[in-house]
């Protein structure tokens, strides 16, 4: 029907798919024991969870990593940064394509590094590695003067970077930063937050030649407030909060049903990645092209954010200049179409999306940016459905002064 609610905002999150609320409600049921206890109840939740950790490590082609369960991707970045910066880093880098939690986690350190800095995007909405190159560069030569004068030791760089970006869909050439790196004389650690990737394209750990990479399973299909961080083999490591779960390295009760969902989930969209994301290709190229020519109808020139380069299937961030970002989001809510201006974690805010201020874009395609992200429940009809919305919204909104938009 097309009065039913259509909702285009997975990449904030997703429904949870049937088969792992399944498991989530059989796991609470039958293992809902503290996988510590040592009684025959905590042994049957320890091995559900002991299974999970293998399983999902042989997802991303790490057997012989360390996992470590938190309470969302938000707290695996902050983990990242905090619980594997040595103290001997002296340099941190992050981008605006990376995630706020991210950033914030690299603010927070900016009192404590040498150099922290925030590099720039290039036209693609990726890492710029002229940038980067610049900065290493600058790295290599600052500590070799220091080490003339003070007998000091090359800086430890930690740089994080985003392998699928939330707001533009734009897929990362982590394989180049690695080289970038690998080129370097100084120490490095990378972290690479997946957040966005897991179920759209191919994700393995160790390609990346990242030393820790995170991920939540809410994204894919599985529950809300558990995440992961995959972290290399033999890693320094200092744990943020103290106990004895998960190896000393992050205290407090396994949630066992949420991990085995997480586990489902992994699984599920592993598994159908490939023939999913060649769907919402195709979902996605029909739907843009048939937004676009709405737009031009109505007098408004498009543009879709990222078109050229390697993007996400996913996701569909189009910019309509002249049309205010917010007033559409808040016109499509009332006419029951769920879409985003930006990650959802920053919805609130009336700031545009980081990364396509990074891109330097023309302001009013930064102001009209919308996104639009589908999913396994994202079906054909559901697109024809809301192309009426959106053109309706376009037609008024073209309509209005730019001064009084919709």
């Amino acid at each position: 029907m097309s009065n039913r609610e259509i909702y285009l905002d997975h990449a904030a999150t997703t429904p949870v798919d049937p088969i792992v609320a399944d498991t989530i409600t059989r796991i609470q049921a039958d293992c809902f024991a503290n996988p510590s206890s040592p009684h025959r109840a905590g042994r049957r939740a320890h091995h559900i969870l002991d299974e999970s950790r293998r399983k999902i490590l042989e997802y991303f082609d790490c057997p012989d990593a360390t996992l470590i369960f938190t309470s969302g991707a938000t707290e695996a970045n902050y983990l990242a940064v905090h619980g594997l910066r040595n103290s001997a880093q002296t340099a941190f880098g992050t981008s605006q394509r990376d995630h706020e939690s991210l950033r914030n986690a690299a603010f927070s350190l900016a009192t404590h590094s040498a150099n922290q800095t925030t590099l720039p995007l290039d036209e693609n909405g990726c890492l710029c590695k002229k940038s980067l190159q610049a900065w290493l560069l600058f790295l290599n030569n600052s500590s070799r003067t220091r080490s003339h004068l003070e007998d000091t030791n090359a800086p430890d760089i930690f740089l994080s970077t985003t392998l699928v970006c939330g707001q533009t869909g734009a897929v990362e050439d982590v394989s180049g930063i690695r080289q970038l790196l690998e080129g370097t004389v100084t120490p490095y650690t990378l972290h690479v937050d997946a957040t966005q990737a897991v179920g759209k394209i191919p994700v393995s750990f160790p390609e990346t030649g990242a030393t820790s990479l995170s991920f939540t399973p809410h994204k894919f299909g599985g529950p809300r407030g558990i995440g992961c961080l995959l972290i290399k083999q033999n890693i320094e490591w200092k744990p943020l909060f103290s106990g004895s779960q998960q190896l000393a390295m992050r205290g407090g009760t396994e949630p066992v049903a949420l991990i085995a969902g997480c586990q489902e989930a992994a699984h599920q969209a592993i598994a159908q990645q490939h023939s999913e994301s060649t769907r919402l290709s195709i979902l996605k190229e029909s739907f843009e092209s048939t937004v676009c020519e709405m737009a031009r109808e109505v007098g408004i020139d498009p543009c879709i954010i990222c078109q050229n380069t390697t993007r996400s299937s996913h996701i569909s961030t189009i910019a309509f200049p002249g049309i205010d970002r917010q007033a559409f989001m808040m016109a499509a809510d009332l006419d029951g179409l769920a879409v985003a201006t930006g990650t959802a974690c920053a919805s609130g805010s009336q700031e545009p999306a980081p990364a396509l201020v990074a891109m330097n874009l023309p302001k009013p395609v930064v102001q009209s940016a919308i996104r639009f992200s589908f999913g396994r429940t994202t079906y054909a009809n559901d697109l024809e459905n809301a192309w009426g919305k959106i053109y309706r919204i376009l037609q008024k909104g073209s309509s209005v002064s730019p001064n009084h938009p919709i």
